[in-house]
Formats: structure tokens, C-alpha cells, sequence
């Protein structure tokens, strides 16, 4: 009996990246899309809102908001990709929104998909060091063009 193409994949590298929609971030999710051509990969598009809102109405609209906006960052990343000539191999990319501490939820959403790497533009606010010292996987900070690896 033949194995099937899944099978012989292997399992499907889960890519966490966080956004704020910056332009770190762009390149970061740039990154990871490049990424992805070494094998299978499913993206997870993050963004934390940090406000302490408790209208849920605007809560509703906020969420609707940001996953249009990282729909369309998706969109825009693959357009910079081909403009260059350079094809993903991104499967499923998923967009997630949390409310909270970044560096925190980054790592509940690592956790929580079981990611191999998390992808995010590098921080400018203190407050990441539970992140760089938690992290569940490699974490991938990315500076201008210049990624720098930071494995756990």
C-alpha cells in the first residue's frame, strides 16, 4: 500500500507571527512567508489589543477591524513576494486577535498551537524578557532586513 503525499510530508511546521502592524511586522511576516518554502507550513497571523476596553460593541468592531487589517497584510506580504518572483508554500495562514500583555499572549498562542517558531518584528518596548526566556520554540526577531535568530 502507497503511503499518501500527507504522509510523506510530514507534519505541517506551525509559524506564529505576531503583528502590530508595523513595518518590523510586515517584514517579519515577509520572513515568514520566505520561510515556508523549506517545507509545508500553516501560518498564525497574531495581534494582541492591549486596551482595556469593556464596551463589547467596540470590542466587536475592533476585532472586525484588525482581522480585515491582517487579512490584508497577508495579501500585501504575497504581493511583495511575487513582485520579487518568489512563491510561498503556505497552505493555511489562521488570524487570531487576543486582548492583553503581548509578550504574554505570544506565548499562550505559541503554547497553544504547538508552534515550531515564532516570527515578530524585534520589540521597542521592555517588558519581552519572559518572552525571549519562555519561549515554547524558536523565536525569530526581525530588524530591518536583518533577522537575527534567537533560539531558546
Amino acid at each position: 500500500m502507497a503511503a499518501s503525499s500527507a504522509e510523506t510530508r510530514g507534519p505541517k511546521m506551525k509559524l506564529v507571527v505576531a503583528t502590530d502592524f508595523s513595518h518590523k511586522s510586515e517584514l517579519a511576516l515577509d520572513f515568514a512567508l520566505l520561510y515556508s518554502r523549506s517545507g509545508d507550513a500553516e501560518v498564525f497571523l497574531f495581534h494582541v489589543v492591549e486596551s482595556k476596553e469593556n464596551n463589547f460593541r467596540e470590542l466587536d468592531r475592533l476585532n472586525v477591524e484588525y482581522m480585515e487589517r491582517m487579512k490584508q497584510a497577508v495579501l500585501q506580504a504575497i504581493d511583495r513576494l511575487s513582485a520579487r518572483g518568489i512563491a510561498h508554500s503556505v497552505d493555511t495562514v489562521n488570524r487570531r486577535i487576543s486582548h492583553g500583555k503581548p509578550g504574554l499572549e505570544i506565548l499562550r498562542i505559541a503554547a497553544g498551537v504547538s508552534a515550531d517558531m515564532i516570527f515578530m518584528g524585534t520589540p521597542s518596548v521592555k517588558g519581552f524578557k519572559d518572552l525571549l526566556a519562555h519561549a515554547p520554540c524558536t523565536l525569530v526577531l526581525v530588524r530591518d532586513k536583518d533577522p537575527e535568530f534567537i533560539a531558546p
